[in-house]
């Protein structure tokens, strides 16, 4: 590879693979915030591509497109989010019912990106990969950190933590810096799909809309983010100077749905929830991102408070 030159150069385009979904759309809008330029490669019109970025359409399937956007770009950073989604049912759903094309796209696809990257001289990838890969939690007294062994217990875990291991081959291989983050359930404005995000945003639209809430949930602990401080985590890691680790953890707060529930009660008198207890299949512990704050200098900014502040203020459905 080659290491000649200031890194990051803030001058070139940032390639994001997969910049039209829910978390790709913030990290575009946090990209072209900070001034930088942006082209996507992305298959999926679910959401607006931000203005001011460039696209191409392609998927990360397509070694052909992918070479040639890399070579048109020149990109010296990259950035995959691309996951396969079965339309609105969620990642981890779609890859419970389509186990082939979740590997394809997540493995396969992640392993063709790397491969052009690598040929183009790119110099540092960031990606998504999910707390998933750990499995089951042993318990909630404890946060895991980077080092926590992974045994995952859904297809979709099992697909981050093969990528995982691809992008730590072709660190070695390559030379370049592959830096994953562990990303927790996402919220905020503009979610569209199902899942356990999907029941929160759920209940802050009944809650917005003057409905009265039902809901069969899990009443343990779990980890979550809104996701414009996902977009700004992994700007920062771009824009890092060289040393990242290979991976890490971020969240932006634990909660609960009773939390949940009674913050929503606060900003809207009057809503009604009743939440039935419904044990999950797999509770997923909980994470430190200690790492990602030595590493980085920052924390995520957003409160549980500030991201249903946010999804209330959403005032007609994601499209």
């Amino acid at each position: 590879m080659d290491s000649t030159g200031t890194f990051p150069d803030l001058t070139r385009t940032v390639l994001v693979v997969g910049g039209r979904g829910f978390v790709g759309t913030a990290v575009v809008r946090r990209l072209l915030a900070a001034g930088r330029r942006v082209h996507v490669l992305d298959t999926n019109a679910r959401l607006a591509l931000p203005s001011g970025a460039t696209e191409t359409l392609g998927s990360i399937l397509d070694k052909d497109a992918l070479h040639a956007v890399l070579s048109l770009l020149r990109p010296d950073t990259v950035v995959n989010l691309a996951a396969f989604s079965d339309g609105d049912v969620g990642l981890t759903r779609s890859a419970e019912t389509q186990p082939d094309r979740t590997f394809a796209v997540n493995v396969e696809g992640f392993r063709y990106l790397l491969e052009a990257s690598a040929e183009h001289q790119v110099r540092r990838v960031v990606w998504t990969s999910s707390t998933v890969v750990l499995g089951a939690a042993a318990s909630l007294s404890e946060r895991l950190d980077e080092d926590a062994p992974c045994a995952p217990r859904v297809h979709y875990g099992l697909s981050k933590l093969l990528a995982e291991q691809i992008a730590d081959y072709m660190s070695r291989r390559e030379g370049m810096e592959i830096v994953g983050v562990r990303i927790p359930l996402m919220l905020g404005p503009g979610l569209w799909y199902q899942g356990a995000a999907g029941m929160v945003r759920q209940m802050a639209m009944d809650a917005r809309d003057g409905r009265a809430s039902t809901v069969r949930v899990s009443l343990q602990p779990f980890d979550a983010m809104h996701v414009d401080d996902a977009g700004e985590a992994c700007v920062r890691l771009l824009r890092a100077p060289p040393g990242l680790a290979r991976r890490y953890h971020v969240l932006g707060f634990t909660t609960e749905y009773a939390e949940i529930a009674g913050v929503l009660k606060k900003k809207v008198p009057g809503y009604q929830v009743t939440l039935i207890d419904s044990p999950a299949p797999i509770v997923y512990p909980l994470v430190s991102q200690a790492r990602f704050e030595r590493d980085l200098g920052w924390r995520p900014d957003q409160t549980l408070d500030t991201t249903l502040a946010d999804m209330l203020a959403e005032r007609s459905p994601a499209p």
